[in-house]
């Protein structure tokens, strides 16, 4: 859009000026601007005007690229853009502004301007005399030279062809720029999946350090079990040992018991015995003291023997608990060994979708790249 009032847009909040002070501007946004520019340039010349003070103040930069105002023109003010005939007095054409766009797009490119000078007079002889520094690249000198050559008949003469030039600039460097895109996607890719592969190294790590653990508590599993079936073997061969003794004073009682029976089938007799005890008393009354050490000792034979068995429950019971126990813990274990094969494999499995979504980042990287590439080639071929 070009404003031949010199009123800039409400909506415009910089200049081009105002943005080439803060340093050089990347190649793409000013061959962008710079084609904007020329294309607005051709369009003022088409219709028969010239601008005559062309400098990037009046470039006024929005969202859909920039607009060109007019100028008030100080007479006699030289400024870095001022092409060398103006500077000498003569009217401007089409020829000076093509010199003023040159040393605008140098400017843009370098970050410094093609022309200095502290004083008017300094600036001037810059401007008629002195060639500005190479900007690195053949291409822009070359471009920019048809531009600030000293004599206006050496220059560009048509705006088009200022085009061409410039279309044909972009696309040397979308082809220079294309492998430096390419090895920029492909680090950032390699980062990217670097990133993956530690971030599951991280994973794997803390699963090796579960399953350690798990499998340090299966040991001493393992080794309860072993000493608590060992105390099991004790304890039996123990109440082993005492159902023996028990069978033995079982057959003791039985015997005593056999005696006794006998001693009643011959109650009858006992008043005989009586009457010969009384006349032996003295004979029996040892066999009387035989019987109390007898009845003594099957009671103290009693008491052992309800020892024995409340010892016999008690290792029962010991028994019934430590096997309650082993089998929690086997039970406990178990489980514990099922939840960490689910552990592992849900782990497997966001490995495997992670390989996956790594694949797929990749290949849609690849895919971006390629369509980027095509789209530059296809602009290429559009503008040969």
């Amino acid at each position: 859009m070009i404003d031949m009032a010199g009123t800039p847009s409400p909506t415009l909040s910089q200049t081009l000026a105002q943005r080439m002070a803060q340093g050089r501007i990347p190649v793409q946004d000013a061959l962008r601007y710079s084609g904007i520019l020329a294309d607005a340039l051709r369009k003022i010349h088409e219709s028969g005007h010239v601008h005559g003070a062309l400098t990037p103040g009046c470039v006024a930069l929005n969202r859909n690229g920039l607009e060109l105002l007019t100028a008030l023109r100080t007479t006699g003010e030289i400024t870095p853009y001022t092409a060398p005939e103006v500077v000498q007095g003569y009217p401007a054409d089409s020829r000076s502004d093509i010199f003023s766009f040159g040393a605008i797009v140098y400017e843009m490119l370098t970050g410094h301007p093609a022309f200095a000078g502290d004083t008017r007079d300094a600036l001037a002889a810059a401007i008629a005399s002195s060639a500005p520094a190479p900007s690195g690249s053949p291409a822009v000198d070359r471009l920019v030279g048809t531009c600030l050559a000293k004599d206006p008949a050496a220059r560009l003469q048509r705006v088009q062809k200022l085009i061409l030039e410039l279309k044909l600039l972009a696309v040397a460097v979308r082809r220079t720029e294309a492998p430096a895109r390419r090895e920029a996607v492909d680090a950032e890719v390699r980062g990217h999946v670097e990133e993956l592969e530690a971030r599951l190294n991280t994973r794997i790590g803390r699963m090796e350090q579960s399953i350690a653990g798990l499998l340090d508590r299966l040991g001493g599993i393992e080794t309860a079990v072993r000493g608590g079936s060992e105390q099991s073997n004790a304890v039996n061969e123990r109440v082993g040992r005492v159902e023996q003794g028990l069978e033995t004073v079982g057959g003791r009682f039985a015997a005593l018991e056999q005696r006794i029976s006998q001693a009643e089938a011959v109650h009858p007799r006992v008043g005989a015995i009586e009457q010969t005890l009384k006349t032996a008393g003295p004979r029996f009354e040892s066999f009387d003291q035989r019987i109390l050490h007898v009845e003594q000792a099957l009671k103290t034979a009693a008491e052992y023997l309800e020892r024995v068995e409340h010892g016999v429950e008690s290792m029962r019971q010991e028994n019934d608990t430590l096997r309650s126990n082993v089998t929690e813990d086997l039970r406990m274990f178990e489980q514990a060994l099922k939840h960490q094969g689910s552990t592992i494999e849900s782990a497997r499995t966001a490995m495997a979708q992670t390989d996956d979504l790594v694949e797929r980042v990749v290949e849609a990287l690849e895919s971006l790249q390629s369509v980027v590439l095509e789209h530059s080639d296809d602009r290429t071929v559009g503008v040969s």
